[in-house]
């Protein structure tokens, strides 16, 4: 029987006739007197005797790693029966050889899996840190940092494909190097097979290539080295990865460069680093691609919001830019809460999530307009213009009632007497110019009362005079000069609007509310229809829709509320009124503020830190706008603001 396996001994063992007849079956025996002289795992089996437990305990032989054998073995230790012919014994130091190597087996195995756990937890942690990353250019950069980390490769580089345009393009994103760090910019591509990265895409083919300037004449692709000529670098292992995204369609290629061993030296990627490779790639692909869907969602969410604006501006065309004003000064305004020096304010500050929902519910806000009819939008004075025809025509039929009764009155005196007293005559006469100039100066005192303008006491009991004066109408009834429904119009304070008309023109908040929660928006975005209906609430309860008081009105809203008004006031886009100075604007704020309608410190912020004044916000320097053709000269901005009596002065 032939041994071809290491036995160790002691000096005293090679003395004995044992010795002789292991050395003659073949078996490589090697003579030692301390546990010291083996390096671990270099000998398979150890034969024990006292001498050698004398030199060095139990434990210390244990740690060789060798499978230990005696005659008279102590615990632990295989034993050789001393009557084992030399098959016999043969068979049992090859057996115990054997669980030499198993036990070794067992280790590499063991090794390689915790290896390949560790490998395992590496790409979960990549995983989950790519699904964290919300920014794009930091994600791809990620994805190239991980992926030499990973292989311990010195460069690499990340293509993205973009098929957006006509013909397909290769976009050279990113590019790291350890070894050489340079400026890079990135570059667009014809996509075809001629490049490696162009040849992975179009292939959804991996390639692994030992040295990159080594590629046989008839592949399809080459290297391009112009990188290297320029800088000095020489490329060479290199691993060409696609990127595939659920559907198996190819949206990047990663290519990592000059993989290195432990001691510095390139090597070739191997088929375990390659397969850690391909599970990056495929992390990659998803995390891009669920970048990009969000990046699409929020350029949809963008392209509805400015459609939504220009369908609102197209139903009013006189204050075009308001929602864009509005949306930017509520920016500026948000930005300053982290400085603020109250500090529930810089406690109430917004992250970029919450700048952008109050961004889309300050362009939104009023969306609800296109709810209001377009005669009450377009209701310039108090009075329609074919009711004051009307009346005209009501003026003009009383005054030719009056003078066909005088001419009657003449005739019948003809008739009579067979002439008319010349002093009679006059005195009818001038009756008749005194009640014509009457029945004129009613219609002036209507027309002027019709503008839209604050009246005193005094102009409502005119009113009820004219009101009260009775005239025949067309069919020959007895009518009153002016309606009840004229005179409830004529008679209103300030502006042109019924209570019934400015209760719909408040009823827009309302619609905008409606029209916003039928969109379905991301739980980043959800409180939007809320903020946006809360736009003209104010802190006394006297707002509308709602009436909210105080802390119920979320701050997001009051925000809007500061630069709605404020914008009301300055905008020079409105034909139908001027713009208030800047100085009187925020004069009337802190006045609001005084009142309990504003929130103060906001106000205060608002106006210390002069964010009004961004360049982008320059309305009351604006000309008027030139209204489209057919468009009405007149509307009732919804937002409009209308100071009380003590603001117009």
């Amino acid at each position: 029987m032939t041994a071809s396996f290491t036995v160790g001994h002691s000096p005293l063992f090679a003395e004995s006739e044992l010795h002789a007849r292991l050395c003659h079956a073949g078996v490589q025996l090697r003579c030692l007197a301390q546990a010291a002289e083996v390096q671990p795992g270099a000998l398979e089996v150890l034969l024990l005797d006292g001498s050698l437990l004398d030199a060095c305990p139990l434990p210390e032989w244990q740690a060789c790693g060798a499978s230990l054998v005696a005659f008279d073995a102590p615990s632990g230790v295989l034993p050789l029966p001393g009557t084992a012919s030399d098959t016999e014994l043969l068979a049992l130091l090859d057996f115990a050889a054997e669980q030499f190597r198993l036990r070794r087996k067992t280790e590499q195995l063991a090794t390689a899996l915790q290896d390949k756990d560790g490998d395992l937890q590496k790409l979960v942690d990549v995983g989950l840190a790519l699904s964290a990353e919300k920014d794009l250019e930091r994600l791809l950069s990620k994805i190239l940092t991980e992926g030499r980390r990973l292989s311990n490769s010195d460069a690499a580089s990340l293509f993205l494909v973009d098929n957006k345009g006509e013909q397909p393009q290769l976009l050279f994103k990113l590019t790291q190097n350890s070894s050489l760090p340079t400026r890079f910019q990135e570059q667009r591509m014809p996509l075809t097979k001629a490049s490696i990265a162009g040849y992975v895409a179009l292939t959804s083919t991996e390639l692994n290539i030992a040295d990159a300037y080594a590629i046989p004449p008839d592949a399809p692709y080459r290297f391009n080295r112009s990188f290297d000529m320029q800088v000095g670098y020489r490329t060479m292992s290199l691993l060409a990865i696609p990127m595939l995204n659920h559907r198996r369609d190819v949206v990047g290629v990663l290519e990592f460069i000059n993989c290195q061993d432990d001691s510095g030296q390139l090597i070739a990627f191997d088929e375990v680093m390659a397969s850690s490779l391909r599970a990056l790639a495929s992390q990659a692909a998803v995390a891009i691609e669920n970048r990009q869907l969000l990046d699409d969602i929020s350029q949809l969410f963008d392209g509805f919001v400015q459609a939504s604006v220009f369908a609102i501006e197209q139903r009013d065309p006189t204050s075009a830019g308001h929602s864009f004003r509005v949306a930017d000064l509520c920016i500026a305004l948000a930005r300053q809460l982290p400085m603020a020096p109250m500090s529930h304010l810089r406690q109430q500050a917004l992250n970029d999530e919450a700048l952008r929902e109050l961004r889309y519910a300050a362009l939104l806000h009023d969306f609800g307009k296109v709810g209001v009819r377009e005669h009450v939008l377009t209701k310039a004075k108090k009075l329609a213009d074919p009711v004051v025809e009307n009346l005209r025509y009501r003026v003009a039929l009383a005054k030719e009632n009056l003078q066909n009764q005088v001419l009657r009155r003449m005739l019948n005196a003809y008739r009579q007497h067979g002439a008319l007293d010349e002093q009679l005559r006059l005195q009818w006469e001038a009756e008749l110019a005194v009640e014509c100039q009457r029945l004129d100066q009613y219609l002036q005192d209507i027309l002027k009362a019709n503008e839209p303008s604050v009246l005193s006491e005094g102009d409502f009991n005119h009113l009820q005079e004219i009101q009260g004066h009775v005239v025949r109408s067309h069919d020959e009834g007895l009518i009153g000069l002016i309606s009840e429904s004229e005179f409830a119009a004529l008679a209103i304070r300030r502006g042109s609007l019924t209570q019934e008309e400015r209760a719909e023109i408040e009823r827009h908040v309302v619609h905008t509310r409606d029209f916003l929660r039928l969109i379905p928006w991301t739980p980043a975005l959800q409180r939007i229809p809320e903020i946006a209906a809360a736009h003209h609430e104010k802190l006394d309860g006297s707002g509308y829709p709602k009436g909210l008081v105080g802390e119920q009105i979320p701050y997001p809203s009051r925000i809007m509320t500061i630069c709605d008004i404020f914008d009301a006031l300055t905008a020079a886009d409105r034909p139908y009124k001027p713009a208030v100075p800047v100085e009187h604007a925020l004069d009337i704020l802190q006045s609001e503020v005084k009142t309990g309608l504003l929130d103060g410190d906001l106000v205060k912020v608002f106006i210390d830190s002069r964010c009004y004044l961004n360049p982008a916000q320059t309305p009351a320097l604006a000309p008027p706008p030139t209204l489209p053709s057919g468009a009405p000269a007149y509307a009732h901005h919804v937002c409009d603001f209308e100071p009380s009596e003590k603001h117009q002065h």
